[in-house]
């Protein structure tokens, strides 16, 4: 019920509100004034009947005094005379004389309604105060009892009572009970009443016709107008979806004026928003980065054109799905139990990844995720922006690749050779093993060179290059010195004549002819051996006795094979 009376009053106009209000302000204080006023007639009728009541008393007093005087108060028919002359006073309803203890001891009960017939009576006759009381309480007519002590002076009210009391001075010697009817007055209070109702209709009525007319002036001028207007703009700029425009400033009105400039000042935020949303937008589009974007259940929700470039897979095929479709198995649970710590406790992640496409192909990818969360710390989204590395990773390799071996060739550069043949050796030291190394130089490369021109050179040295791997074990490494020289690691040698065996295999193997641009070359090689530990203990003395060897294969005619000496 509540609620449907604030959504009944939020429906209303600014105008009806505020007349509501005003309309319910005047009744309020009018009601509280009523009230006021009405309470201070009534306290002036209780003032004024009480009052009369207690001159009334006084009256009996005074009567009872005069009785006493003159020695009739003795004799019930005088007392009864003058309570009935008294009693037919206006207002008067009853009198009653009330004998305190003192009297009923000296001059006995007397009549039966001169005795104490209730609290109230028993009351005065002991405090001696004089007690008053409303009897209309039950519905009744408006009636007010008084209730006066007659206290026992040497001067009471001009009479000596002790001169004919037995009694002590103070004491209360009776009371008079007087019972007042109040129906004129009330009558008077209801006439005053219903003249303050009209009254305040009547005021009511012109006060609402005078503030209905003003308050319609001031809003219709000072609110109505500039809202009605305002409410257009707002109106015409979203129906044009143009935030370029702003509503005009009533300077005039201090309240509307802020309302408007406040509504400019949205509209400026939400242009600028604007702008960067359709920034986002247009990167989000065009990025050559996949872009993936999911709620904080970690389901897709947005996807951009390069993601699907990059997967394969449609935003269609994404939206809804966990990320967990693009997983190749590649990393571990573990893997990802860390990611996801980073995540949630930096915020962020960033790092190499392998990722399955919708082909099936396992592919490198650069992933970065963050998180988007509210003001109160709440996650909104994850955003993923991701790349394929491939051609990265394949460049990385290659570099990787020219750094140990020889481009042409794909034999084991210097560098890794240096590195394999100084591991060989402390190996064979400790095994008490020996190695040996061989130096290899093509005969008269220089003129197949010149004459067949280096691209045949090339080609010449690949397929020497492949003739000498098909000559050697896998545990053996072949090394291209640089342009026509070769080295061969030959690892766990028992004897001389096995390293021989191997010279005059690759010499044999030459001696084949090589298919060169077309053309049957036949080549030949000249071989110095170097062993190991006979001919030296470390690289650098392997090589250079092996290259001494050489030279004395080609002093005695090439196409041969010498150890060093």
């Amino acid at each position: 019920m509540l609620g449907l009376a604030i959504k009944r009053w939020n429906s209303l106009g600014v105008q009806t509100k505020l007349h509501i209000l005003i309309q319910g302000t005047l009744i309020i204080i009018f009601l509280v004034s009523m009230e006021w006023v009405i309470a201070r007639f009534e306290a002036e009728i209780a003032r004024t009947a009480e009052a009369r009541a207690d001159e009334t008393a006084d009256g009996l007093i005074n009567g009872m005094n005069l009785l006493m005087l003159t020695g009739g108060i003795s004799d019930p028919a005088n007392r009864q005379l003058l309570l009935s002359k008294m009693q037919q006073s206006e207002g008067i309803q009853e009198l009653r004389i009330i004998r305190g203890k003192s009297v009923v001891e000296q001059f006995g009960p007397g009549l039966p309604e001169e005795r104490a017939v209730d609290e109230m009576d028993r009351e005065v006759l002991r405090t001696g105060k004089v007690q008053f009381k409303r009897l209309d309480a039950d519905g009744g007519l408006p009636r007010l009892r008084v209730v006066v002590p007659f206290i026992a002076l040497t001067n009471f009210k001009g009479t000596n009572c002790l001169s004919c009391h037995n009694t002590t001075e103070g004491s209360v010697n009776g009371a008079a009970s007087v019972i007042v009817d109040l129906s004129r007055e009330e009558a008077e209070l209801e006439n005053i009443k219903q003249w303050l109702w009209l009254g305040h209709i009547v005021i009511q009525i012109v006060l609402s016709i005078i503030i209905s007319l003003f308050v319609r002036v001031l809003i219709v001028k000072n609110i109505a107008q500039p809202v009605r207007k305002l409410q257009l703009a707002m109106a015409e700029i979203q129906r044009e979806q143009d935030l370029s425009r702003r509503a005009d400033v009533d300077e005039r009105n201090a309240d509307i004026g802020e309302m408007a400039r406040s509504f400019n000042a949205l509209l400026e935020s939400l242009q600028q928003a604007n702008a960067r949303l359709d920034l986002f937008g247009r990167m989000f589009h065009s990025s050559g980065e996949g872009i993936l974007i999911t709620d904080e259940h970690r389901r897709i929700v947005a996807v951009n054109p390069a993601f699907t470039d990059i997967t394969g897979y449609t935003a269609e095929e994404a939206i809804g799905n966990n990320p967990k479709l693009l997983r190749s198995g590649t990393q571990s649970a573990a893997f990802y139990r860390e990611m996801w710590s980073s995540i949630d406790t930096t915020g962020q992640w960033h790092g190499e990844i392998w990722n399955r496409k919708k082909s099936g192909v396992v592919y490198p990818q650069w992933l970065a995720i963050g998180v988007v969360k509210n003001h109160k710390g709440e996650v909104l989204n994850y955003i993923a922006l991701f790349s394929d590395i491939t051609k990265r990773k394949e460049a990385e390799q290659r570099i990787e690749f020219l750094a140990h071996y020889d481009s042409l060739t794909k034999l084991p550069n210097r560098a890794l050779f240096a590195d394999r043949l100084g591991q060989e050796l402390r190996a064979a030291q400790r095994s008490g093993k020996r190695a040996a190394l061989m130096f290899l130089d093509l005969d008269k490369f220089k003129t197949i060179n010149d004459t067949m021109g280096h691209l045949a050179g090339d080609q010449l040295l690949q397929s020497v290059a492949q003739r000498l791997l098909s000559c050697i074990r896998q545990t053996d490494t072949v090394c291209r010195q640089g342009g026509d020289e070769f080295l061969v690691l030959l690892t766990e040698v028992e004897a001389a004549e096995d390293v021989a065996r191997v010279a005059h295999k690759i010499i044999t193997a030459m001696s084949e002819p090589h298919l060169v641009s077309g053309s049957e070359l036949i080549v030949t090689f000249s071989i110095g051996i170097s062993l190991y530990p006979d001919h030296g203990q470390d690289g650098e003395e392997m090589i250079k006795h092996a290259d001494a060897a050489l030279y004395m294969a080609k002093e005695s005619g090439r196409n041969n094979y010498k150890f060093y000496q």
